[in-house]
């Protein structure tokens, strides 16, 4: 092995711990890294460091040794929310700490140090070379997928409107129909309903991967007969569940200007996701401070702590890390669910304006969505 990747090892070995400090330091400021711990921050660079050393040593970049970190890394980076540019962001950054430090305090003559300035310099421009065409072609391609998602999405409502409106003839005909027949009808009304709520999802999330302003229509309506009526509706549906409205006793005007269509549905979703992950009483309390409006849904049961940062991205995580514990009598999961619900739930509440956050502690688990009772300026009409 040649002396100067001898000395490179040796440096990167000895000074370990400042390389990962450093590199520590400068990884938090990436934009997802914010709410995560160090702990989840340095995840696997430490072994991948070790492994670099003996791909130095060996003078072999393909060692097997080395294969399946940075796969494993950016996995759970992806889930972490980090974007393509953050995770290609990491390893230049730890490159160009190593480069530092080493021609800072490296075992190099005091003539050779200025000649490594030029080589980190050419490092710092090729990487941010990369960074720009990575970041260009993730947005291209993102762009694409979601134009299509979206395509996709329209062009199936004419066929799924088709088969919604044939059910909905043949249930309008009962008195003529046997049970059996009845039966099928209900089963593919049921069916194209579930369709049209996944369709009308992909669409929201397709406009607001594309930029597109996430549509409201705000109109004077009466916020507590919203509530009681979405929580009835869903309760009818459900009703081998304990679903709850305590709109009834909350005190106050409930007359707000919002967009009832969408405030219905993220209120549909926050019951849907606590029947489908938590366990009964399912409570839905709406409660009026000065001119805004919260609207807590509760039910039994935690969501796991890696689980909660990840709560309102789209396409949550798997069900076996998303499940309740504690809970003996948790119903599973309804298939037919892209993991969308509570991302639109979000997007419902920035476009009125307010916010949505999630507690879980205690044995119990509390979404909360917060509007203001007049959501003109967000809608652009005030």
């Amino acid at each position: 092995m040649a002396t100067g990747m001898k000395s490179l090892v040796a440096f990167i070995r000895e000074n370990r711990q400042l390389i990962l400090d450093e590199w520590l330091a400068e990884a938090m400021r990436l934009p997802s890294a914010h709410p995560l711990s160090i702990e989840l921050i340095r995840d696997h660079i430490p072994e991948f460091l070790d492994r670099l050393t003996e791909a130095i040593e060996r003078q072999d970049v393909t060692t097997v040794s080395l294969k399946g970190l940075p796969n494993l890394h950016a996995a759970l980076r992806v889930r972490e929310g980090y974007d393509l540019r953050q995770v290609v962001g990491e390893y230049r950054t730890l490159r160009a700490v190593i480069l530092h430090l080493y021609r800072q305090r490296g075992d190099i003559s005091e003539e050779s140090r200025p000649k490594l300035l030029p080589l980190a310099t050419m490092h710092a421009a090729i990487d941010l070379a990369i960074a720009d065409a990575v970041d260009q072609y993730a947005l291209d391609q993102g762009k694409a997928r979601e134009m299509f998602i979206g395509m996709l999405s329209h062009d199936l409502r004419d066929p799924l409107n088709a088969i919604l409106f044939s059910a909905q003839v043949l249930l309008g005909r009962a008195a003529e129909l046997d049970a059996a027949t009845l039966q099928t009808a209900g089963r593919i009304s049921a069916g194209a309903k579930r369709m049209e709520a996944m369709i009308r999802d992909l669409l929201d999330f397709a406009r607001g991967r594309l930029g597109v302003r996430f549509p409201i229509s705000v109109a004077p309506i009466d916020a507590r007969a919203l509530i009681a009526d979405t929580v009835t509706e869903i309760a009818v549906a459900h009703p081998e569940r304990a679903i709850e409205c305590r709109v009834a006793h909350a005190p106050g005007d409930f007359v707000v200007q919002w967009d009832g269509d969408r405030v219905a549905q993220a209120i549909t979703n926050l019951v849907s996701n606590a029947i489908a992950h938590g366990a009964d009483p399912i409570v839905v309390e709406p409660n009026r401070r000065d001119e805004w409006i919260s609207i807590e849904v509760r039910n039994r049961g935690e969501i796991p702590a890696p689980v909660r940062p990840h709560l309102f991205a789209p396409f949550a995580q798997p069900d076996h890390d998303r499940r309740y514990h504690a809970i003996e009598d948790a119903p599973q999961r309804r298939r037919g669910h892209l993991g969308l619900g509570l991302y639109i739930v979000r997007e419902i509440a920035t476009a009125h304006g307010g916010a949505v956050r999630a507690t879980s502690e205690a044995g119990h688990t509390t979404f909360t969505l917060t509007l203001p009772r007049d959501a003109r300026a967000s809608d652009g009409t005030s």
